[in-house]
């Protein structure tokens, strides 16, 4: 691994190839497996946080909200999703739980974390968006009743709850709620089949150990999975790529240098460019996918930075 990568990032990928571990294949279980091998120990803000169960159309939907010590009216408002391929992962994640109180700090934000249900268990779309819906507009009346208006609030998550984030932004708007502010959508899986790398992704992809790419089989398996249904017959809300994205408010895209989900990502920001929608795309340089995972990494707390300066701009 060449020097571009971040160096705790190659301090990971020199321990995981010593784990001689087999390609992940076509089972995304294979890959997360790995990840408890991968914890950086990072100790997040202190923050004040709450649970609370909200109604939606499925039962209670958990959620977790973080806010900066101290009372403040007005404080902008980020929903936000985590990811793990629709069918993993939870609020407790570093992505989940080390983003939302490094935002909420920098961006003297609250975050409302959403633990919708994942796709396990005969769980399919449209059933982890409408959770995500549900917490959504659950936290546009929150912030109507702390003095925060419309515009403050924002929407985003991580690799599959980016699309649960995108998602649910085009069904308000098609029912013509109040939309978010913008969208953050970090390392998106937004499309139903993944799009072919360019060479230079796929050179630096054929760089990370086997068992750190995202190989077409697998990737098809997730979204399989997430539909109940082939691929092909995804809907826009659950694979956005595939919807009409206009009217859509201003979208922040970043993307991982290091990952085959960058393909999707830029496709998606170019979407949203030719639909009008104001997009500002950049790429996390010198790491992975799922970089939010390792809050120690610098680069990671580089773009938690710039997320909560994407906040305060609003």
């Amino acid at each position: 691994m060449s020097a571009d990568t971040d160096p705790y990032f190659q301090r990971l990928l020199a321990l995981a190839a010593e784990q001689e571990e087999p390609s992940t294949g076509e089972d995304p279980e294979i890959a997360l497996g790995l990840e408890p091998r991968l914890v950086d120990g990072f100790a997040p803000p202190d923050v004040r946080v709450a649970d609370e169960h909200l109604p939606g159309p499925h039962g209670p939907v958990p959620v977790r909200i973080y806010q900066p010590h101290g009372a403040r009216a007005g404080r902008p408002v980020l929903v936000w999703c985590h990811g793990g391929a629709f069918a993993f992962g939870d609020i407790d994640m570093p992505e989940a739980d080390a983003t939302a109180r490094t935002i909420a700090v920098l961006a003297d934000a609250l975050v409302v974390s959403v633990d919708y249900r994942r796709a396990v268990h005969g769980v399919h779309h449209p059933v982890p968006l409408d959770d995500v819906v549900a917490a959504y507009t659950w936290a546009t009346r929150l912030a109507g009743a702390s003095g925060t208006p419309h515009r403050r609030i924002h929407l985003g998550g991580a690799s599959a709850g980016a699309a649960l984030a995108a998602g649910a932004c085009l069904r308000v708007r098609d029912a013509g709620g109040h939309l978010p502010s913008s969208l953050l959508l970090l390392y998106p899986c937004v499309h139903p089949v993944l799009p072919a790398a360019s060479d230079e992704l796929a050179a630096k992809l054929h760089r990370l150990p086997a068992h750190m790419r995202y190989e077409a089989g697998m990737f098809e398996a997730v979204i399989e999975n997430y539909l109940g249904a082939p691929s092909a017959s995804a809907p826009g809300e659950a694979m956005p790529a595939v919807a009409d994205l206009r009217g859509l408010p201003r979208t922040l895209v970043f993307n991982c240098e290091y990952d085959a989900l960058r393909a999707s990502g830029e496709e998606f920001a170019l979407a949203l460019r030719l639909a009008g929608v104001n997009v500002d795309l950049r790429t996390a340089p010198g790491v992975a996918h799922g970089h939010l995972n390792r809050p120690h990494l610098a680069e990671a707390q580089r773009t938690l930075a710039a997320m909560s300066r994407w906040i305060e701009e609003d």
